[in-house]
């Protein structure tokens, strides 16, 4: 197997000033993640993680440690239609988090298998999983827009032996929310009369 280097893009000296200038928010979005999604926050920490201690350094190449995102990339899409697609190279229990932002446009997210069109204003945030539900961004009329896209890359994950995450369910919530109990279905009311 080939070793393990940083991305020509993760050097430069303008992608390691604006890492750490959205390092906090990276940090949030992490805890986002948490919640949402426990096991592939588990298994982002666990690639990060393994990552980072197997990857080669040189002296050119910024540390690898100093990557925040329990996410494996990330992508900077500036003003642009993003048309009808499937993400590839995640695993189909990857959530993608988007991070809508920018000045005063009105956009749609579109999610065609669920004929869902959800306001995706700046200061939105669409956990989706990528690879499972089509999706696109259409034409708006008025403002800039720009999303920060987080997604994991199975290969990655299968690089440094890390598993898929299952799917996550109503009990990784309610055990969040510190529910212990086993049965959670509706109880029926009863109206007693005085």
């Amino acid at each position: 197997q080939d070793p393990l280097v940083t991305s020509a893009s993760y050097s430069s000296n303008l992608v390691q000033q604006w890492l750490k200038a959205i390092s906090g928010t990276e940090l949030f979005f992490n805890a986002i993640t948490a919640v949402i999604a426990p096991e592939l926050f588990g298994a982002g920490l666990a690639a990060a993680s393994k990552v980072s201690s197997a990857t080669l350094q040189s002296k050119k190449t910024a540390p690898t440690s100093e990557w925040l995102s329990i996410f494996s990339g990330l992508e900077l899409i500036v003003n642009r239609i993003i048309l009808g697609h499937r993400d590839a190279g995640g695993a189909l229990s990857h959530y993608d988090l988007l991070a809508s932002l920018g000045i005063g446009h009105n956009t749609i997210f579109c999610i065609k298998d669920l004929e869902a069109e959800l306001d995706y204003f700046p200061g939105t945030l669409v956990g989706i999983l990528g690879k499972v539900l089509q999706h696109s961004v259409g034409p708006w009329k008025i403002g800039e827009r720009f999303v920060v896209a987080h997604f994991m890359k199975d290969k990655v994950h299968d690089r440094v032996g890390v598993s898929k995450p299952a799917f996550p369910v109503q009990m990784d919530f309610l055990q969040l929310v510190g529910s212990h109990t086993t049965d959670h279905r509706p109880r029926k009311r009863v109206r007693r009369e005085i």
